[in-house]
């Protein structure tokens, strides 16, 4: 017979680049009827969050002749995009992508965490620098968003999720629950198939925060 001794503690974890995604710790409970003898299993597991674009800004505290930049390598620039009002720069050893404002403001769109996004933004910085467009400054760069995917079992009923406070579902016009607690700044984006895309956090911390409410909201 098995009984209770016999199940040992496990533990799973995915082996997933720290940099590009967030491992937590969740707990399950399990109660197993076998041989009409209940088992109790304490079951810690580790269920992945990937972070899948990061949105960073920075300001260059400088007017930038965008028109110019675009001659240099590894820029585009189209008049029918936002007017021809902006510049890309995407060279090869980028994660993302970096929008260039004439106002000197940057948006790095397109990495997988705010470390890569980071380095974007000072590449564009040392680019322009380096092609004497701008003066090399100080740059503060700030990540204005998170944006990670995970899997949870699958959702048995989307109606159930839908009647919590905040939730917004109307599965003629988007197939998944958005739903947006007081908790957090997170906005969850909930599937049938247990898919949920996280958004709207800045830090690491909140999109730990996030993943945390997120158990406690489905458990």
């Amino acid at each position: 017979m098995i009984t209770a001794r016999a199940c040992a503690l496990s533990l799973y974890r995915l082996n997933i680049n720290q940099t590009h995604a967030l491992d937590f710790q969740v707990k399950f409970f399990f109660i197993f009827k076998l041989n009409n003898f209940i088992l109790d299993l304490d079951i810690l597991y580790y269920v992945s969050l990937r972070i899948v674009n990061v949105v960073a800004t920075a300001d260059l505290k400088q007017q930038v002749d965008i028109h110019a930049i675009a001659k240099l390598p590894y820029t585009i620039h189209d008049s029918e995009i936002y007017g021809g009002r902006v510049t890309y720069l995407k060279t090869p050893t980028m994660s993302g992508k970096v929008t260039i404002f004439p106002s000197g403001k940057l948006i790095s769109i397109g990495t997988k965490s705010p470390k890569e996004a980071q380095q974007d933004l000072h590449e564009t910085m040392e680019t322009l620098n380096d092609a004497d467009f701008i003066k090399a400054i100080v740059l503060n760069t700030r990540v204005r968003n998170l944006v990670a995917v995970t899997m949870v079992s699958e959702i048995s009923s989307l109606e159930e999720i839908a009647s919590f406070s905040g939730a917004i579902y109307e599965p003629e016009q988007f197939p998944g629950v958005i739903l947006k607690t007081d908790n957090t700044n997170a906005t969850y984006l909930i599937f049938q198939s247990g898919k949920v895309v996280i958004s709207g956090t800045s830090s690491i911390e909140e999109l730990n925060k996030a993943k945390s409410e997120l158990w406690h909201l489905l458990k």
